[in-house]
């Protein structure tokens, strides 16, 4: 195979290539290495210029390559001085970008560098080749029994034996025995066959490098028969020989070794080279397939109509252009398997622009295709619950709108206490909430309702060709069968609305508006009731949870009210102050139990845990509007008079009066009665403790107003 047919193949790859030497110092350790030839998909890749850099060192390219986290001047020089290979996958500071690297090296001090950036080969090889020239020409003249008898030469400096010793004397005595023999041969050629000949020879002189051409002519002179032998000195085509052989040998070594699949066909179509990676997703391998047909060996089909594909061969042999697989294309290979691919196909040229065959570049696109559909369904569904999302239903919204569709029923639902779930039981129980409120959702509609979650805590089901009865008997089932449910903050509740479109002049958003606006009614009616359902039922899983807290609780409430009574209050805020108690550690719903049962010394994280529990209270009982006003005097009940207190560190009077008085009733309660952490005080204790925080964490006349309560009662409460 020629070099153009490897050149071609390499210049369409979408692989990077780079061919570099490596520079070592004195003590030969690699110090820097120079760039010799890159391609265009290497350019792409790295964003470096080839013709800017050709010929230069990558220090001098990229000079902040010593300071890169990965040493890659070692890392190549250990592969080029030791001939091996490598794979990496590495991040390049100085470029700014990773790269799969594939590394080896086709001749000691050199390497090649493929990246999984894959286009075409940057430079023609055929340009490359330069037209052999003749630099000497030297004639003698020789008789036929093999004397030299003249030398016609213009510079006796290109002999590679003086002249005057060369005239007269015998071949064998100017050449080794081995090559005069070899030189005889053809001289006989010639003689029988009156034909020339053509030998080629390497000089005799050890020190002498050069190649020559003998053309030998055997002239028959009746007088003077003699052989004329016409020297040229073929040095330059040698070397150029020699290294388009070891290029060849690396473009076809590069093209065996690519991570993508590599098949060549011949002027007619038919298979010339498969690398490992075509053989092993075609099943086929070199011998098999050489010489078939490509469509035989590369079978495509479309994934979704089976239909076979287009030759991409045979279209390429007529266009003489670069062209790419229509998407949805499957590899059916010899061994059953159906391979998702993409590929291009490129024309190899001769320097002519004669079109002697194709090269097509194929790559396994399965974990991509996979990814891409992954992708497409995450585009269209909501993460969380599997529904679709609200792109999807807007884009559905717009497709059933049409007259055959009518009537067209809308059902919107929203989920009840999803935010005071969230707040007294964390997120995760939130998410649950949520899918459950889904599963019930798709068990209970029919296989082609449009269900999706359009917002954090909305549903829609969008159901064509239904009445809106069927609609309101659809959601009064699934109203039913969540009320069944049971999740942490009891029972699932949702409040939903319906509408529906009959004819083609109403407009669907009108509907849409219709659905909601009866959504929002019912959920503000039942709102209320189903949150103080919730309170209850979030106090009785805490009490349950810890049922010292009950006690706790009521307790605190208790004394509160006492305080309260003792300050001149009026029934209706007595009643305020002692709810307030009873429900300032609801927040604690939140905390894990392994902090507030823990009976050793708390950590620092775990106090910043248990501190949260004022804030918790506040969000679960400020989005009810009977509970709003405690709300704001719970978050505070952990002041201090100082202002040293939290959450926000309010002091004295900034601290609303019921605060201050559930802060003493709390304290006092929880000194007597003692925590997991720590022991209880007796009453006498707990007295001193109240009278020396007096106007550092409580307020002085509260406490004084506690201390009288406190010994009205016999010091027992």
């Amino acid at each position: 195979m020629t070099n153009d047919f490897y050149h071609g193949i390499i210049k369409n790859l979408h692989v990077g290539y780079a061919y570099h030497r490596i520079i070592c110092d004195t003590q030969g350790t690699p110090v820097d290495y120079e760039f010799i030839e890159v391609n265009r998909a290497f350019e792409a890749a790295t964003g470096l210029i080839g013709a800017e850099i050709i010929g230069k060192t990558v220090t001098a390219v990229i000079p902040e390559i010593r300071d890169s986290g990965f040493d890659w001047i070692r890392f190549y020089g250990e592969i080029a001085l030791n001939h091996t290979t490598a794979e990496i996958e590495q991040y390049s500071s100085p470029l700014n970008r990773w790269y799969r690297v594939q590394v080896y090296s086709p001749e000691t001090n050199y390497f090649i560098t493929l990246f999984n950036d894959i286009t075409r080969e940057k430079r023609d090889l055929a340009e490359r080749n330069l037209l052999l020239t003749t630099l000497h020409d030297i004639v003698f003249e020789i008789s036929t029994d093999y004397h030299f008898t003249n030398v016609i030469v213009q510079d006796e400096t290109t002999l590679f034996v003086p002249k005057k010793n060369i005239i007269g004397s015998h071949i064998t005595s100017i050449f080794s025995k081995d090559l005069s023999e070899e030189i005889i041969v053809v001289f006989k050629a010639a003689h029988d066959t009156g034909q020339k000949q053509e030998f080629e020879y390497k000089s005799p002189v050890p020190t002498d490098k050069r190649w020559f051409l003998a053309e030998i002519f055997y002239i028959n002179d009746n007088e003077s028969p003699r052989f004329v032998v016409s020297i040229h000195d073929i040095s330059r085509r040698k070397r150029m020989e020699k290294s388009l052989f070891i290029e060849k040998e690396r473009l076809q070594t590069t093209l065996l070794s690519i991570g993508d699949g590599v098949i060549s066909t011949d002027s007619r179509g038919c298979v010339t080279l498969l690398n490992k990676v075509a053989e092993n997703l075609t099943g086929w391998n070199q011998q098999e397939a050489y010489g078939l047909p490509l469509d035989q060996v590369l079978k495509l089909v479309n994934e979704y109509t089976r239909e076979s594909c287009e030759n991409p061969a045979r279209r390429v042999l007529e266009e003489g252009l670069i062209i790419e697989l229509n998407n949805h294309t499957l590899l059916l290979s010899k061994d059953g398997r159906e391979i998702p691919i993409e590929d291009s196909a490129a024309p190899i040229k001769d320097q002519d622009g004669q079109i002697t065959g194709v090269v097509i570049v194929f790559r396994d696109f399965t974990d991509k295709k996979e990814k891409q559909e992954k992708i497409e369904y995450l585009s269209f569904h909501d993460h969380l619950t599997g529904l679709y999302n609200r792109r999807y239903f807007d884009e559905e919204l717009k497709r059933l709108n049409t007259p055959r569709n009518l009537p067209l029923s809308l059902l919107i639902f929203d989920v009840n206490g999803l935010k005071l779930t969230n707040d007294a039981f964390g997120h995760m129980a939130g998410d649950r909430l949520l899918k459950k409120v889904a599963q019930t959702m798709q068990t209970i509609s029919r296989s082609d309702d449009i269900i999706a979650r359009i917002g954090g805590d909305e549903f829609v089901i969008l159901l064509p060709q239904t009445e809106i009865q069927e609609a309101k008997e659809l959601a009064k089932r699934i109203n039913t069968a969540l009320s069944h449910e049971h999740l942490e903050a009891g029972q699932i509740s949702i409040s939903s609305g319906w509408a529906v479109k009959t004819t083609a002049d109403e407009e669907i958003t009108e509907v849409f508006k219709a659905a909601e606006n009866k959504m929002y009614q019912y959920k503000i009616s039942e709102r209320n009731s189903t949150r103080n359902e919730a309170i209850q039922f979030i106090m009785k899983t805490l009490y349950e949870k810890l049922p010292r807290e009950q006690q706790h609780s009521e307790r605190v409430s208790n004394i509160s009210g006492l305080i309260g009574a003792a300050m001149g209050m009026n029934k209706e805020e007595i009643n305020e102050l002692k709810t307030a108690g009873a429900l300032h550690d609801i927040g604690k719903i939140a905390i894990g139990n392994e902090i507030l049962d823990k009976t050793g010394e708390l950590s620092d994280f775990e106090w910043l845990e248990i501190r949260r529990h004022p804030e918790i209270s506040f969000s679960i009982l400020s989005s009810l509007n009977d509970y709003a006003p405690l709300a704001n005097i719970i978050l505070v009940h952990h002041e201090r008079y100082d202002g040293t207190g939290y959450p926000k560190g309010l002091s004295a009077e900034q601290i609303p009066l019921p605060a201050r008085i559930i802060a003493i009733a709390d304290a006092f309660d929880a000194m007597t009665y003692g925590r997991p952490y720590k022991e209880p005080l007796t009453t006498e204790a707990a007295i001193r403790e109240i009278v020396a925080g007096k106007s550092t964490q409580f307020d002085p006349a509260i406490a004084d107003i506690f201390l009288s309560v406190l010994a009205e009662n016999n010091y027992c409460l």
